[in-house]
């Protein structure tokens, strides 16, 4: 049973903040892209690309990055390159590996969504001001790199 501790710590976790965050943001790039050439991707796909960031990297990583199966990440990158938004090559380090490079129509929705990460990270800083937002990057980042 949850006591009263738990409860309240539940209803304000950090993660529980940052999953209802992330939904936000996550809807307001779907709508951004609602009537333009990549409408029709998936969602999740659009989510694997985003992890992409603009990077020309490995199967392998992809997966680890995001915490799915290596087949996951397969079918995701395969419907990604049917929309012309990645390309898949042999890795020449490799024999097993493949690396996922974005195309040309990628690189436009690079543009369009740089434009709507810029109006997230505005709303950011009008809530927490410049440095709120540059000490909220800081500590992201080192989170990240743990």
């Amino acid at each position: 049973m949850i006591d009263k501790k738990d409860e309240a710590f539940l209803g304000q976790n950090i993660k529980g903040i940052m999953m209802t965050l992330i939904a936000r943001w996550n809807g307001q790039m779907d709508a951004a892209r609602a009537n333009t050439e990549f409408a029709d991707v998936r969602p999740a796909d659009m989510r694997l690309f985003a992890q992409l960031r603009g990077r020309t990297v490995r199967l392998s990583e992809i997966h680890r990055e995001m915490g799915f199966s290596r087949q996951a990440a397969q079918q995701a990158v395969e419907r990604l390159i049917r929309h012309d938004m990645v390309s898949l090559d042999a890795d020449p380090n490799s024999k097993r590996d493949k690396i996922v490079s974005i195309t040309d129509k990628g690189q436009r929705w690079r543009t369009l969504a740089a434009e709507q990460i810029r109006l997230i990270e505005t709303e950011i800083s009008e809530t927490l001001g410049e440095t709120g937002t540059e000490d909220l990057r800081r500590s992201l980042l080192a989170l990240a790199a743990r």
